[in-house]
């Protein structure tokens, strides 16, 4: 019964902790479904959910972890992938799989060093260090501490500096190497003051407490210890606490039987309330062993089926996290090894192609009467229903070429060039070079959508939004932008024709809002999902339709508008086009255009 009670308070305290994890890293992915532009800062974002996840959710955080790796290697972002590594280290750490996670820091530090992130090296250094202490090799625990050592005070790190050196004295306290031990502790005692954080100060009194425990020196000792609790203290750090807790009951040979009985109680408590497994069995295992001195079998035997029970727990759920990586790694690999498989089968088909292609042209001589004799049987036999299919066939053909080549405004283009030519001009290389990559990237979505029909929705608005950001970059920011999309739609399958709603886009920017007197024009998209459709708005509070139609430039974007809405008549299926063009009035005066836009949902 008493277990069963110890268990459930354990389990009511992990839940509170993860309740608020888990709104923490509900208000991160909030704010990546509200900005899908994949930069270093969404990156970042991603690294961050794995990061808070790893000890709760190893599946989710190997995920994201895998979000991370993948969307900086698509955009080269060095340093996303240093991030990424070490993500995948402490994973493999919290598995107990120590030699798996010192691999992925190593490789974190060779992409740091390739961007030139000296913190992420004494990061992924520190927690080297931090992993050969735990196997109890502590020769390369102190080599790669002292690399940190060195980086951080490079960088004027002083936090990271103080943990360093206050690991190095967990070592020599390790290999009773006391004098070393004082050393590292004063040299680091100045960084943790400079730090200021009550957790670090609290650590390092701990030490201090240890070595005069160590001495003999009681006074001073519990004044360190009070320290060190009165530091823990600030902060609630409660887990700091348990540390002191332990240690007095470690150090001090001479306590009485109540007096460590209070202390391992007070660690127990603070252990089961933090939800702190490791913590609760080692207290445990530690009751255990006083009720044995004192012979009472019964609380001996009582606390070590918890210490037992807990210890399994870890086993447990180390092995758990391992699989669970393991499994993940495994699909990748199986992934990669069809995508080669697949590569080796396309190139014997290719051979083979070419095999066929030189039998084919020996042939095409004596085929030519062949299909010439079959075309004129062809057309005779041919009825009116035929004739209608094929031409209809053509008609949606050449409007969707007609379509594609109206996507993009071939002056937007030259004038993008200018822009940048301009840009490199005035010297101003950074926007030069920002506009340079937003331009070849909406290129190359352009050109790898025209290979379909069909696109994915999120792909077609991230296309769409470099469209928006180059035009406002063209404009100096003349007008302002709002886009406001459904997260459904966002984190949908569906699919859309390329660059559906960009005419649409485009002739409120160049004929109502670039043509305004001021610079208070704004750009309003609004898309949501209404029953069965896909509901786009376009507003502008630009200059109306009537005056933007005795402009010269008015007639290719009137072409684009025809083009655009026989792309979502056909789309749709249907004989007329469900788009809507509204003139916006204020007491008779042209105020801007609207314009609806509807798309079955397929």
């Amino acid at each position: 019964m008493k277990k069963i009670i110890i268990l459930l308070a354990i389990t009511h305290c992990i839940n509170q902790d993860l309740t608020a994890q888990k709104k923490f890293v509900d208000s991160l992915l909030s704010w990546i479904n509200t900005h899908p532009k994949i930069d270093s800062q969404y990156i970042q974002t991603l690294h961050r959910v794995s990061y808070r996840l790893s000890e709760t959710d190893v599946k989710k955080s190997y995920e994201y972890y895998q979000k991370a790796a993948y969307y900086s290697d698509s955009i080269n972002f060095t340093f996303g992938k240093s991030l990424a590594q070490i993500n995948l280290g402490i994973l493999f750490s919290n598995s107990a799989n120590f030699d798996a996670s010192n691999k992925a820091y190593f490789k974190a530090i060779e992409y740091a060093e390739a961007c030139g992130a000296l913190r992420l090296q004494a990061v992924s250094l520190n927690n080297l260090g931090d992993n050969f202490k735990i196997l109890q090799d502590l020769t390369k625990c102190r080599q790669y501490t002292t690399e940190a050592i060195s980086i951080n005070t490079k960088l004027e790190a002083w936090r990271g500096v103080a943990i360093n050196y206050e690991l190095l004295q967990q070592c020599d306290l390790e290999e009773k190497l006391y004098g070393s031990a004082k050393n590292n502790l004063l040299t680091g005692m100045p960084f943790a003051i400079r730090a200021g954080e009550s957790y670090i100060l609290s650590q390092f009194y701990l030490g201090f407490a240890k070595l005069h425990a160590i001495n003999n020196q009681t006074d001073s000792a519990i004044f360190y210890f009070t320290k060190a609790l009165d530091e823990s203290g600030k902060q609630g750090d409660l887990r700091n606490e348990y540390y002191v807790y332990l240690a007095q009951v470690q150090y001090f040979k001479k306590l009485k039987p109540d007096e460590k009985l209070g202390l391992l109680k007070k660690a127990m408590k603070i252990a089961r309330h933090t939800g702190y497994f490791e913590g609760v069995s080692n207290a445990a295992k530690q009751l255990s062993l006083f009720y044995d001195e004192i012979n009472n079998k019964d609380s001996s035997l009582a606390y070590y089926r918890i210490y037992r029970y807990t210890a399994d727990s870890l086993f447990s759920e180390n092995n758990l996290r391992n699989v669970t990586i393991k499994e993940t790694e495994w699909m990748i690999k199986k992934k990669e090894m069809e995508n080669r498989q697949l590569k080796e089968f396309t190139l014997l088909q290719n051979k083979e192609l070419t095999l066929k292609n030189s039998w084919l042209l020996a042939m095409f001589i004596c085929l030519l009467l062949t299909i010439a004799v079959a075309f004129i049987i062809y057309k005779s036999i041919e009825n009116k229903k035929k004739r209608t299919e094929l031409q209809l066939k053509q008609k949606i053909s050449d409007t969707e070429m007609a379509a594609l080549k109206a996507q993009m405004n071939p002056h937007f283009i030259f004038n993008c060039i200018s822009s940048i030519d301009g840009l490199i001009q005035g010297n101003d290389k950074y926007n030069a070079t920002v506009y340079l990559n937003k331009f070849a990237k909406l290129i190359r979505n352009i050109l790898d959508n025209s290979k379909e029909n069909t696109i994915q929705f999120s792909k077609d608005i991230e296309t769409l939004q470099l469209y928006i950001d180059l035009e406002q970059m063209r404009s100096e920011n003349k007008y302002r932008t709002r886009v406001h999309i459904a997260d459904e739609l966002l984190n949908s399958d569906y699919q859309v024709p390329p660059l559906v709603i960009q005419p649409f886009v485009e002739n409120a920017i160049h004929h109502g809002l670039r043509n305004r007197e001021d610079n208070n024009g704004l750009l309003v998209i609004g898309i949501e999902r209404a029953e069965d459709n896909i509901c786009y708005t376009i507003s502008d509070n630009g200059i109306g339709r009537t005056t933007a139609a005795t402009l010269n430039t008015h007639k290719h974007q009137s072409y684009g508008i025809k083009m655009g809405t026989e792309r979502i008549k056909m789309f749709n299926e249907e004989t007329i086009a469900a788009v809507k063009i509204e003139d916006l009035y204020d007491n008779e005066k042209a105020m801007g255009t609207k314009v609806t836009v509807k798309l079955k949902i397929k």
